[in-house]
């Protein structure tokens, strides 16, 4: 989506009416119902295991109180900026030495985990790709574990997608960074009404060696502390740098949604640009699965 306004996308989106610009007046499900995922998200990011220990389901920083083991109350604060970093900080308070497992959640993305008991590193426990890093053993009041898990780049190529390709980053799908304008055009003072346009092209592809996508992308960090809000443009904690060239014939329908995907490889006679891919939840317009530009398309 390259533009999000009020005007009627039928029959391309099945359903009438305006459905993507930004109306806190107009009820659509999706935009409406979209904010219950952070407090669903923030309810499962703990479970209990069936033997009386805890599991991190889910990583964000967070602080957790639990009973564990006979009865103890543990208490365990997380401290991480993941999903844009690949360090994962659990510090544990107890009143009394006390038995259970800690279960940490490996990503199916994450081949291979590290973890750090009091800052070395532990044979005594059980891990599997995709699966749980399983630590049993008696926990002491300011015990400390770290999590790592290395981030690589990779890139999905969409066979039934006209062999398009997407760019992930450890758990973080990658977007075109596209300038924005926002056009207030009714509500009110305090909650406006806006349509969205692109200030800067879209219609790129990317030039991607898919046999050793780390060699396509250059990763930027943003300098300072994470943002509070770190899902937005100018907030985006890390930035893909890549190469990229424009696609003059893929355009826009006269409705402003963008055009099929060209079958890739595509050749294109334009310039090579530096592009920048940010992550997808910081982006409202959004270009994500991209035609492989030929000079590279399916390089090994």
């Amino acid at each position: 989506m390259v533009q999000l306004d009020r005007k009627n996308k039928a029959p391309l989106v099945e359903n009438d009416g305006d459905m993507f610009s930004f109306n806190p007046h107009d009820y659509r499900c999706c935009q409406h119902n979209v904010a219950f995922g952070w407090p669903y998200f923030a309810e499962h990011l703990w479970t209990a295991t069936p033997k009386n220990g805890l599991a991190a389901a889910l990583y964000a920083p967070c602080s957790l109180s639990a009973k564990v083991g006979r009865g103890t109350i543990v208490q365990i604060t997380e401290t991480t900026d993941y999903p844009f970093d690949d360090r994962i900080s659990f510090a544990i308070a107890t009143p009394r030495a006390v038995q259970f497992a800690l279960e940490l959640r490996v990503p199916a993305w994450c081949g291979a985990p590290e973890v750090a008991i009091n800052g070395e590193f532990s044979s005594s426990m059980s891990s599997g790709k995709g699966g749980w890093v399983v630590i049993d053993r008696k926990w002491r009041n300011a015990d400390r574990v770290e999590l790592k898990l290395p981030m690589s780049i990779s890139v999905r190529v969409w066979e039934k997608n006209k062999n398009a390709v997407s760019v992930d980053r450890g758990p973080l799908t990658y977007s075109l960074q596209i300038g924005e304008r926002w056009q207030p055009y009714g509500g009110t003072d305090r909650w406006p009404a806006y349509e969205l346009f692109a200030t800067t092209p879209w219609n790129y592809g990317l030039i991607v060696n898919t046999g050793n996508p780390a060699a396509s992308f250059e990763v930027v960090k943003r300098p300072g502390p994470l943002a509070y809000q770190p899902f937005t443009v100018d907030n985006a904690a890390d930035i893909l740098r890549a190469k990229g060239k424009r696609i003059p014939k893929w355009k826009q329908e006269s409705n402003g949604l963008i055009q099929e995907i060209q079958q890739s490889p595509v050749r294109s006679e334009e310039p090579v640009e530096e592009l920048s891919l940010i992550p997808m939840g910081c982006a409202r317009l959004r270009v994500t699965a991209f035609p492989q530009i030929g000079e590279c398309a399916g390089a090994k």
